[in-house]
């Protein structure tokens, strides 16, 4: 396990913005299956695929985007967040694969964050042949909220109730942007995202209850990769902070400990979720590095 530490600068509205910007200028619809799908394909070199968390939360990747494409071909895309029928990880997974197969890559390197990485562990327990690498950040073998009784409460009733039409937008929005900014009291490194930007981002998604219904929860509802991480004999780098709430670092030393082919395992002493983003000057010359000692 290797520890790297960086005091992040903050972001103010017009870098936030610019970096949204950068990624809005350079999507590009193509048809994937039965879907026009937004992808950015910049960059030329070794194809590095940035699989997608959720329309909005583009940003987390835009500074990968940036700086990979100066020395590979970067792919990432804007999946089809499911508003009215759920599709759950596997389903990703074949899109993912879709995604691929529209752009004739038969193998790549991939980077994932959260929930999406989950989307890449069932991609590459079913297509380890099209996986050159995999960098996982801040996801762990399950995905297991904190025990809050009121989170647990309100997501049986989202699987068992339509309470996607009452619950208001901005209470969902508060509630997931408390998590993402959630940190422990011990951790004095400042969170470099001020969280009313991160909040407006889960504001602007289209009827956002149903997307956290039908998209978000099939996918972390009921993980478990325990006892199927023998197909994943790519090379791994595993990033994580120390104090994730929803991906406690106990978590992923756990899967860095059992994987097949662990490459590192890296500690970023993070002030929030999106580290990746806020601390890129810190995260991107890990990526970089691995990525440039694969043969």
């Amino acid at each position: 396990m290797d520890i790297s530490t960086s005091s992040p600068g903050w972001i103010d509205d017009a870098t936030f913005q610019a970096d949204i910007d950068y990624l809005d200028a350079r999507w590009q619809r193509r048809k994937v299956g039965k879907y026009d799908l937004p992808i950015i394909d910049v960059g030329q070199g070794e194809p590095v695929v940035c699989v997608p968390i959720l329309e909005h939360l583009d940003f987390v990747y835009s500074r990968q985007v940036q700086d990979l494409s100066k020395t590979h071909r970067v792919i990432f895309y804007r999946r089809h967040e499911a508003r009215t029928q759920p599709v759950n990880a596997v389903e990703r997974a074949e899109e993912l694969r879709s995604v691929l197969d529209t752009l004739n890559i038969e193998r790549a390197d991939f980077i994932a964050h959260g929930d999406a990485a989950i989307v890449l562990i069932e991609f590459a327990i079913h297509y380890p042949q099209r996986c050159r690498s995999l960098t996982l950040l801040v996801q762990g073998p399950d995905y297991v909220i904190a025990p809050h009784p009121f989170i647990w409460i309100l997501h049986e009733l989202f699987i068992r109730l339509p309470v996607e039409h009452i619950l208001p937008t901005p209470f969902l929005s508060r509630m997931v942007t408390n998590y993402a900014t959630a940190r422990s009291a011990d951790n004095h490194t400042l969170p470099a995202v001020p969280r009313r930007l991160i909040e407006q981002q889960f504001c602007k998604i289209s009827q956002w209850p149903s997307v956290y219904k039908f998209s978000v929860l099939p996918v972390i509802h009921n993980v478990n990769f325990y006892e199927r991480l023998a197909p994943l004999t790519m090379p791994v780098l595993v990033i994580n902070r120390y104090d994730d709430v929803l991906t406690p670092e106990a978590k992923t030393r756990w899967l860095a400990d059992h994987l097949p082919n662990l490459a590192s395992y890296r500690i970023v002493n993070g002030g929030e979720r999106f580290f990746m983003y806020a601390q890129s000057a810190v995260v991107n010359p890990i990526i970089e590095e691995f990525l440039g000692s694969r043969p």
